[in-house]
């Protein structure tokens, strides 16, 4: 899929945020076209502030309507109908690059045993080294770039209900 700005990802290249990095250089470029696409479609999925500017447009952002609380100027921060806020950019390209350094990670490959036996059934793991195990998909630094910019401010909010004491 070619990378088309706004369309499928949020950065047309992630070099201003990414050189000189050894894991981008290394990646070809139709890898670091997908893995932006792919680090736009993750960041799709949250609840972000505000409201797309239209309701045809194919991803979340730009939006329109919004201010946030930016936690290093502890100011709240408009963002300009239209653009895509320099913290969304950052974020896609850290995405995009965390992807590149795990590519198995959207597989859902999460193997983190060497060998289960039960009876005469034995599974093994012959590739641990290549497992990212316990690696998360989106990491918390990314998550906590964005969190001005969610709906719930990045915390996991549960369906049921809480009371404190």
């Amino acid at each position: 899929m070619a990378l088309t700005l706004l369309t499928n990802s949020y950065l047309a290249n992630a070099e201003g945020y990414l050189l000189d990095n050894p894991y981008w250089e290394a990646a070809s470029s139709e890898v670091q076209e997908q893995a932006l696409v792919d680090a736009t479609k993750l960041l799709d999925q949250n609840e972000w502030l505000g409201t797309a500017v239209t309701s045809s447009q194919p991803l979340a952002w730009p939006r329109t309507k919004l201010s946030f609380l930016d936690p290093v100027l502890n100011l709240y921060v408009p963002c300009e109908q239209g653009e895509v806020p320099i913290r969304v950019q950052k974020a896609t390209a850290y995405l995009a690059l965390h992807l590149v350094k795990y590519p198995d990670l959207q597989k859902g490959f999460e193997a983190t045993f060497d060998v289960i036996e039960v009876g005469p059934i034995k599974l093994e793991n012959k590739d641990v080294s290549s497992s990212p195990g316990k690696i998360p998909l989106v990491p918390a630094e990314i998550t906590k770039l964005i969190a001005p910019l969610l709906s719930n401010q990045g915390a996991i909010v549960s369906s049921g209900w809480w009371r404190a004491n």
